[in-house]
């Protein structure tokens, strides 16, 4: 059995490693997430998610980055958001939607950051374009009512809805793909 040439190996080994990459991402932000939902996690629990975490953003995600910042908005009862911010800006810079949100909800309306219009449209429309629906719904309502700044503008806000449309109707997909896998396809009637 021959080898295969230097580029392929180099190409297979380059998807393992992205492979492997978003396998981490993916297991950070599935064990912070049950623990962001419970009125009370385990302290255990809590301390290995962390670590899980911190491993991952040291290994350059910048999902866990973000992840790792609801340790310091509350998680485990540290509340350190000096720690965190610094944290949501490095992921929203390397393009994690939903850290994109966090800041512009937070630009907009949150205790946390200074209240500012302009700062808020820009990070919703960063994570608009990722596809964020809760962005592209909070920008929809700003055109429908000249909020953030912005002219009213029925036809946008109409174009942004049928994206939350696709967006929602894309996660109804997905669940659906979930469920087979974990159960197996429907059976025919």
């Amino acid at each position: 059995m021959r080898c295969p040439p230097a580029s392929t190996r180099l190409v297979i080994a380059l998807l393992l490693a992205l492979a492997a990459a978003g396998a981490r991402a993916a297991d950070c932000r599935a064990v912070v997430r049950p623990l962001l939902l419970s009125a009370a996690p385990a302290p255990a629990e809590v301390a290995a998610a962390r670590a899980q975490c911190v491993a991952e953003a040291a290994a350059g995600s910048a999902d866990a980055g973000y992840q790792l910042a609801f340790f310091s908005l509350g998680l485990g009862g540290e509340w350190a958001p000096d720690v965190a911010i610094p944290l949501v800006r490095a992921a929203a810079d390397a393009g994690v939607s939903e850290a994109q949100y966090w800041l512009a909800w937070q630009s907009e309306e949150g205790p946390l950051l200074p209240n500012d219009q302009a700062t808020a449209l820009g990070w919703y429309r960063l994570a608009a374009a990722a596809n964020h629906r809760l962005a592209l719904d909070r920008l929809a309502r700003a055109y429908e009512k000249g909020e953030l700044g912005l002219t009213p503008d029925p036809r946008e806000a109409l174009r942004l809805r049928a994206q939350v449309r696709q967006c929602e109707d894309q996660g109804q997909d997905q669940g659906e793909a979930r469920r087979q896998v974990a159960t197996g396809p429907a059976a025919p009637r």
